[in-house]
């Protein structure tokens, strides 16, 4: 009689009521519901036979929602009970509780616990459940954007040179490396015209590339963005390994082996284990100048035979079909954690491809055939390389992105390689050699 009454006062609730329930995901511990409101209030109790958690939400559900077990879960499945009533349940394959409930601006996060077979027995009856409201906010990693009060200690003058700056001005938005010295031509040998030795002397120089003016700093920036982390754990692999994982690692190699050059900066956009919304990995690019963006992430597909690299770049038109659901699944991040991309970085969220950024664009596509030469020799690549597609977390305008997919995490050859370390460390090694060839004209 209880639960019925407390359905009856939910019901009564008001705009609670008013939330739609749109996905439905799961991850080992932690149920994802999308919705486009917040569910202020929830009931719950168990049934056994087999064991079920059955959560009771104030929302309306437009269609009936499944996901696939994960850890002790068998099965999710949610549809409408009675007006105004979503359903969860939770078919379970070993006791659990629900330790809370979280509502975000995007999502209603439901995180279980391990309990044992009698207390869950024991704990059967309807309770209302608590939810608590998340602010859609995120933490950046702590260097990810220089203070603002940062001071820049002059060098010294050298006579004939400009007096420098006042104090409190920005400096330059382009800093032009020194001129070098002009190259003088070794005399040629004596002796017949025609000689090895006059070819030699006289060859042109090997080819470089044009390199890249540092936007800031006397060495060029690159930002290193991992893709997902946190509660998005991004594809999972066959084995049920994470691709947050497999971003990371190869992030970190990346990085480490630039460092160990020397020649290029290099910065992470995250060095652990967090979440970081799409428009927040864009600003922390374009706060720290960088020259550069490579946003790492790894494929999956429901044909196992799916497999190999490919780079993306921006572009208001998707390349083929597989860019488009791609970018459409990759541009749903920031829906896992709650977080509007508009509200966090609406100059970023409205950005339309125009004649303002195309120098940006060129020099994406550019540094995009530099990646698949790199990597030629250490992955396998998915029918061509390059595609063109959307994605949210390449449009700073004033930064060349690419957003490079090293393979597919279900397909059991690709696993094998990301998963392994001397796998990554391959791939980042590649990427590193690309990164420099391209800011450095190497």
């Amino acid at each position: 009689m209880r639960g019925v009454l407390f359905l009856f006062l939910v019901l009564l609730a008001g705009p609670a009521s008013a939330a739609r329930l749109t996905g439905l995901t799961m991850t080992p511990g932690v149920i994802t519901i999308a919705t486009d409101g917040r569910p202020a209030a929830a009931s719950a109790f168990g049934l056994g036979d087999p064991d079920r958690l059955v959560i009771d939400i104030p929302a309306v559900l437009p269609a009936r929602l499944e996901a696939p077990g994960a850890g002790s879960v068998a099965s999710v499945r949610a549809a409408m009970f009675a007006p105004g009533v979503a359903r969860l349940v939770i078919t379970l394959a070993a006791p659990l509780e629900i330790a809370s409930l979280e509502s975000t601006p995007g999502s209603l996060v439901i995180r279980l616990r391990r309990t044992s077979a009698a207390a869950f027995a024991a704990n059967r009856s309807r309770r209302q459940l608590r939810v608590t409201v998340a602010e859609d906010s995120f933490e950046l990693p702590r260097d990810a954007i220089p203070p603002a009060s940062a001071a820049v200690v002059p060098k010294p003058a050298t006579p004939g040179s400009a007096p420098p700056p006042p104090a409190g001005t920005l400096p330059p938005a382009t800093v032009t490396p020194p001129s070098a010295p002009p190259t003088t031509l070794p005399v040629p040998p004596a002796g017949k015209p025609g000689d090895a030795a006059d070819t030699a002397a006289l060859a042109p120089p090997p080819r470089r590339l044009p390199g890249v003016r540092p936007r800031g700093g006397a060495l060029p920036l690159v930002v290193v963005d991992a893709g997902h982390g946190g509660k998005d754990v991004g594809a999972i692999s066959i084995d049920g390994g994470y691709e947050k994982d497999v971003t990371l690692a190869v992030a970190r190699a990346v990085a480490a082996e630039l460092r160990r050059s020397g020649r290029v900066r290099v910065k992470l956009t995250r060095d652990d284990d967090r979440f970081i919304p799409l428009g927040g990995r864009v600003t922390i690019a374009r706060q720290a100048r960088a020259d550069l963006f490579i946003s790492i992430h790894a494929d999956a597909a429901p044909n196992p035979m799916a497999r190999g690299a490919s780079v993306y770049t921006l572009s208001a038109v998707a390349s083929d079909a597989v860019a488009a659901r791609l970018a459409a699944r990759e541009n749903k991040a920031d829906i896992i954690g709650g977080v509007n991309l508009a509200a966090i970085a609406p100059d970023v969220g409205d950005i339309m491809i125009d004649l303002s950024r195309r120098a940006t664009t060129n020099v994406s596509v550019a540094f995009a055939d530099v990646l698949q030469e790199s990597l030629n020799d250490e992955v396998n690549f998915r029918s061509e390389f390059h595609h063109f597609a959307g994605f949210a977390v390449l449009k700073a305008p004033d930064v060349p992105s690419v957003l490079l997919e090293t393979g597919y995490v279900t397909n059991r050859d690709d696993a094998a390689l990301l998963f392994s370390d001397a796998g990554r460390r391959r791939i980042a090694a590649a990427i590193a050699r690309a990164v420099e060839r391209h800011l450095l004209g190497d």
